[in-house]
């Protein structure tokens, strides 16, 4: 939008935004229908996988433990190299192979399909696979979970088998020989009672002190082993307990397997959809955001008004795709009663009031309709503020100066072989040809055959005269002449009538091309009675304006203009 000066609110408002959203709602739906588009194929194309997941605990076990066997402890385990274990080839080996599956060991733990997380505190895993497969993965991640238990149980067993084993052989072994020992120590005692006797030997009686000496000997070595056998039948009885603990406590227990999931991940296709027009439309506001703010065409009045330092006499609506071009533009003669032609219709209507007003105070009788470049609607609006000054009983005349590209003809249907051109070079002063369109007051004069020279012509004192004739038998002489910035020509006969109007398109025409306009015109001399803002949409902003909504739009739609 067009600033000033400085001083220019450069912070938009939410009108600011409200009028860009309006403007641009079409490249907005635009946006938001690709958005809508791509989304859609993203659904269609991508593969669907699905996530399996099942938790297993862990308990005590003694492969955790350092502490040795007497010691009786089972650790808790360390959930890091649990989780390196069920990550684990030989794992991965005994699933593939039970599944039959055609994959290898470590296509199965790649990371992208296979993920075990833990929390510390709980001593659990959780292992998800994913799958294109649903059943599948379910079905992989229990065998997973069920081989690790497994192993991790048997693991246990075997230990306390191997364990008990090796106690047991050294209590069997202490057992033995405190048998003995206990049956040596019975013989060298009845040795020992025989030789005690009355009836006993000399020789019998001389073996007394090593035979005390023998049975001394047997008692402590019989002491040295009890002193051995029950440290060993305590932790032979310890591991049959922890072994039989292992029931109730087990090192790994399955608490939740994988039930084969319903969802596939991530979001689902109507949420995608969802997603793309969104975000479709969320990038179409900010596209009309940027291009508002770098958008420096003269859409609003005030823009106008700024630019061209003269105030806007009316603006005009569009009229719809239906009365763009050729005799259906002449919206002030069309019987339509659609809301686009009856707006129009009415925009002329209040154009032709604001330029009696001008007539009136600065007695003003001519006036040369103009605009910046060519296709900004200018030929079209002279015709239908000559008619609409015509209807309002004015005599008026439309003069058809734009020699280059003539358009007035083709909208009227009159034939162009003489005109304007024709009459000012003459080699005498020869009045143009005038004629009748069918309108009550209102003629017409052709601009005739393409000279060489139709800046000169409009610039020269027969074209002068012709104006002063003209407004001394009509009210209002209205004429029409080629764009400013494409040709000399409405600079040249601007100091022939009596002000000029410029014809502002609200969707071409830009700020610096207005200021190089009114240059130009103040440059000549010319008087700028003021501007119309051609296809002015600001009237359909429903966002924030209802002042084109009154009775007149509704009773109009049973009248006939």
């Amino acid at each position: 939008m067009y600033e000033a000066n400085s001083q220019a609110n450069e912070t938009p408002g939410l009108e600011d935004y409200l009028k860009a959203i309006q403007a641009r709602k079409l490249l907005i739906a635009i946006c938001a229908l690709l958005g809508l588009i791509l989304a859609t194929l993203f659904a269609a194309s991508r593969t669907s996988s699905y996530d399996a997941a099942a938790t297993i605990r862990l308990g005590p076990s003694p492969v955790d433990s350092n502490s040795g066997i007497d010691s009786g402890v089972t650790a808790l385990p360390n959930l890091e190299t649990e989780r390196a274990k069920l990550l684990s080839v030989p794992i991965a080996q005994t699933v593939a192979r039970e599944l039959s599956l055609s994959r290898s060991p470590r296509e199965l733990l790649e990371s992208s399909v296979f993920k075990v997380e833990f929390a510390p505190t709980g001593f659990v895993l959780e292992g998800t696979f994913t799958d294109e497969n649903p059943e599948l993965a379910a079905r992989i991640i229990n065998s997973f979970m069920e081989t690790y238990a497994e192993d991790r149980v048997g693991d246990a067993d075997s230990f306390y088998a191997n364990q008990i084993e090796i106690v047991q052989t050294d209590v069997d072994s202490l057992t033995a020989q405190l048998d003995e020992i206990s049956a040596e120590q019975a013989s060298v005692t009845q040795q020992l009672a025989r030789a005690n006797a009355s009836t006993a030997s000399a020789s019998e009686v001389a073996s007394r002190p090593s035979l005390n000496a023998q049975l001394q000997s047997l008692t402590t070595q019989r002491q040295g082993i009890f002193g051995q056998i029950n440290p060993a039948r305590a932790s032979l009885s310890r591991l049959l307990r922890s072994q039989s603990a292992i029931t109730n406590a087990p090192p790994a227990e399955i608490l939740r397997t994988a039930a084969t999931p319903e969802k596939p991940n991530g979001l689902g296709s109507n949420a995608i959809r969802a997603a793309g027009l969104i975000a479709g439309l969320l990038m179409g506001i900010a596209a009309a955001f940027v291009l508002d703010r770098l958008d420096n065409t003269a859409r609003e009045e005030s823009d106008v008004e700024l630019a061209m330092a003269a105030s806007v006499l009316g603006t005009v609506p569009p009229f719809g795709f239906s009365n763009r071009t050729g005799a259906s533009a002449l919206v002030m003669l069309s019987s339509s009663k659609s809301t686009a032609v009856q707006r129009a219709r009415e925009s002329f209507r209040r154009l032709r009031t604001s330029l009696q007003y001008l007539a009136t105070t600065d007695n003003i009788h001519s006036l040369l309709v103009t605009s910046a470049q060519p296709a900004e609607g200018k030929s079209v609006s002279a015709t239908n503020l000559a008619i609409a000054l015509a209807q309002g009983g004015s005599p008026t005349v439309l003069v058809s100066a734009d020699m280059r590209r003539p358009s007035i003809e083709n909208l009227f249907g009159i034939g162009n072989t003489e005109g304007l051109s024709t009459a000012l070079q003459a080699r005498e002063v020869t009045p143009p040809p005038i004629v009748s369109v069918g309108v009550e007051n209102l003629a017409v004069i052709p601009s005739g055959p393409t000279p060489a020279n139709p800046g000169e012509l409009l610039g020269s004192a027969r074209f002068r005269d012709l104006i002063r004739r003209l407004e001394a038998t009509y009210e209002y002489v209205v004429v029409d002449t080629p764009p400013v910035l494409s040709a000399a020509d409405a600079i040249a006969a601007s100091a022939s009538v009596g002000g000029v109007v410029v014809l502002v398109d609200s969707r071409r025409t830009d700020t610096s091309t207005l200021l190089q306009m009114r240059s130009d015109l103040d440059r000549a001399g010319a008087r700028v009675l003021g501007a119309i803002l051609n296809r002015d949409r600001s009237r359909d902003a429903g966002f924030f304006s209802r002042r084109d909504r009154y009775a007149y739009e509704r009773a109009s739609k049973n009248l006939v203009s």
